[in-house]
């Protein structure tokens, strides 16, 4: 069955341990699929299962961006995106946001749903610089490196894509003023 890992990072390091795992929660669908199928029903105004259909996913990423959306709302969106992470100065924003959610979008009986675990794991403050989610083990981890094929083992950690999301949140506002 596919999971999804909560991860340990240390932002911008390329040695051995800057990206960890905390703790794997089985079934992905539990973590992104959630967010997505709130914001097709609320948002796209489409069936929950519409992020999987077309461009609906591209549809739905971009909402990160509009304003009249709950800046909670906005980022849970970015805690699905690859590379995407918190550091350790917003678990407590983190948590908030996600506890938030789930009071706007409780989760459902007879589907998973990891957000609860995720938003203790935020309260908990573990110590490490930042947090970062990988939501399918079906897929690569965005936050390792290309794989050596010589070394037969994963290269360094290439930070240049990845960014801090409440860091992007607040770009908007900046931008604004």
């Amino acid at each position: 069955m596919s999971r999804t890992t909560i991860l340990a990072l240390s932002p911008g390091s390329d040695k051995d341990g800057a990206v960890q795992d905390l703790r794997t929660l089985h079934n992905s669908w539990g973590s992104a699929p959630v967010i997505w199928r709130a914001f097709c029903v609320k948002y796209i105004r489409c069936a929950e299962s519409g992020f999987m259909h077309g461009d609906t996913i591209k549809e739905i990423s971009a909402l990160w961006q509009d304003e009249t959306i709950p800046e909670h709302h906005r980022a849970l969106l970015m805690m699905t995106f690859d590379r995407a992470y918190v550091s350790k100065t917003n678990y407590e924003m983190a948590a908030s946001d996600i506890q938030k959610w789930l009071i706007d979008f409780p989760p459902k009986d007879g589907q998973a749903n990891h957000w609860p675990e995720i938003m203790r794991l935020f309260q908990d403050g573990p110590e490490c610089e930042a947090i970062g989610i990988y939501h399918t083990s079906v897929s690569e981890n965005p936050f390792t490196g290309p794989w050596d094929e010589e070394k037969e083992e994963e290269g360094p950690v290439d930070w240049a894509g990845s960014f801090e999301l409440y860091s992007e949140i607040d770009g908007l506002k900046k931008d604004e003023a």
